[in-house]
């Protein structure tokens, strides 16, 4: 994927007259839940991205893990805790009074429905009125920063599955429209608004991610299955024979990220073998007990998936294969970001068989090659040297480093960069874009 939420649903999904592919064909990712159980208990509830030599709170990425851990209906335990964390920094994720990043917010908005939780009082927070006002007169939801508009179709497309999702709440025909806009002429939707090609003309380049995330938007809202059809047509075509599907420009290779997202969109949109053979692929490159540190990881491709097998027991977790699992599982599932609900979700996690110890033995403690993860990310910094300004007003000097770590936004140049998610982030998604609020760190 491209370099880049216990409610039952009580609002009308609107769901539009397509086949669903039947659920037997997806695999329960137990083994997955349970490796993501077990990163989060690594980094203290959370998920952890490193920058720059340190490492940063990823709440963007946790809130993948949790909803795909949600979606598998385990681990609930293990999720309520770093669903907890999530909402006491998110303030911090969706940024300040005067700083409010459009598909942050769209996405914490999801999350809080799929939780249970009333998301007009999200740690103070009304999240339903806060989007809104960022939705512009023409539909689409922008940013509100003086550091630029970094929102892009996947965060246009959380935002109407969010707002779908509040009770009584429906997007704007605007911002179905808007979203609509973004579809090429091959059926796939663009990432970005802005791509004027070589003559000055505006360029429309399809992204799968953004693709699978829009047929998600739109088969929520209801109404659009041309568009749908259409878009699944361009996600089949970038099908290889492995099933794998490939990501944007940047990393156009099959990866499992894209395809597990693809996943969702095939099933939504009743194309059954093509979601029989997307999840073959993200199967195919699952680690099993051959790697025991790492099994029920996904790996991002195959490539990778070989390398890491080729060191069998030494194979250790590393931050794209925590990444890939968290924005892979959900497409294991029969849930999409409109239907995940913790309800029923169970506590436990589910227990790797093929290890010798309990989950969590083998961890790495700070101080013998682990990277310790920080509590400093607590809130936006006002420059470039680590001063924080804190809830109350105070402000806290910390060592050097990027001022909002968030998957959900700009576009950096860090490899793999997703939302979603993401992809992806989040994938989709979600693989983390970093808001560089200086020339000199874009």
């Amino acid at each position: 994927m491209r370099s880049l939420p216990t409610l039952a649903l009580t609002a009308s999904l609107g769901v539009v007259g397509l086949a669903v592919a039947p659920a037997a064909s997806a695999a329960a990712p137990d083994d997955s839940v349970a490796y993501l159980a077990e990163r989060l208990a690594d980094g203290g509830d959370r998920l952890v991205t490193e920058s720059g030599g340190q490492s940063f709170d990823d709440l963007g990425l946790t809130i993948d893990a949790i909803l795909g851990m949600t979606a598998a209906g385990s681990g609930g335990d293990s999720a309520a805790a770093a669903s907890d964390y999530v909402l006491a920094n998110s303030a911090t994720y969706i940024g300040s009074e005067d700083e409010v990043y459009s598909a942050a917010t769209a996405k914490l908005l999801t999350f809080a429905t799929a939780r249970g939780l009333d998301p007009r009082t999200v740690n103070g927070v009304d999240l339903v009125t806060k989007l809104q006002s960022l939705e512009e007169e023409n539909g689409q939801f922008a940013d509100q920063s003086e550091y630029g508009d970094y929102s892009n179709t996947l965060g246009q497309s959380f935002a109407l599955i969010g707002l779908e999702r509040a009770d009584g709440v429906n997007p704007s025909t605007a911002s179905v429209g808007f979203l609509l806009e973004q579809q090429c002429d091959d059926g796939g939707f663009r990432l970005t608004y802005d791509n004027p090609d070589e003559t000055g003309d505006e360029a429309c380049t399809s992204d799968p991610d953004a693709t699978s995330m829009a047929v998600q938007a739109l088969h929520t809202v209801g109404g659009h299955d041309t568009a749908v059809q259409s878009a699944t047509d361009y996600l089949a075509s970038r099908q290889a024979a492995t099933g794998g599907v490939g990501g944007g420009e940047t990393t156009e290779g099959a990866n499992a990220n894209s395809t597990g997202l693809a996943a969702v969109a095939f099933r939504l949109a009743g194309r059954a073998d093509a979601r029989a053979r997307a999840l073959d692929y993200v199967e195919s490159v699952t680690f099993g007990c051959d790697t025991p540190a790492v099994v029920g990881g996904i790996a991002y491709n195959r490539a990778d998936f070989e390398a890491a097998t080729a060191k069998g027991a030494d194979a250790q977790p590393d931050g794209t294969i925590t990444r890939t699992t968290a924005q892979a599982v959900l497409g294991q599932t029969d849930e999409s970001y409109a239907t995940v609900t913790a309800a029923g979700q169970t506590g436990a996690t589910p227990t790797l068989e093929c290890r010798s110890t309990e989950p969590g033995d083998e961890t790495t403690e700070p101080g013998d090659g682990a990277t310790e993860p920080t509590d400093e990310a607590t809130g936006p910094t006002d420059d470039t040297t680590g001063t924080d300004t804190n809830d109350d007003g105070t402000t806290t000097t910390g060592p050097e480093r990027p001022e909002v770590v968030q998957t959900d936004g700009a576009v950096a140049s860090t490899p793999n960069l997703l939302l979603a998610l993401g992809a992806g982030g989040l994938t989709a998604a979600l693989v983390v874009l970093v808001r560089r609020r200086t020339a000199s760190q874009h």
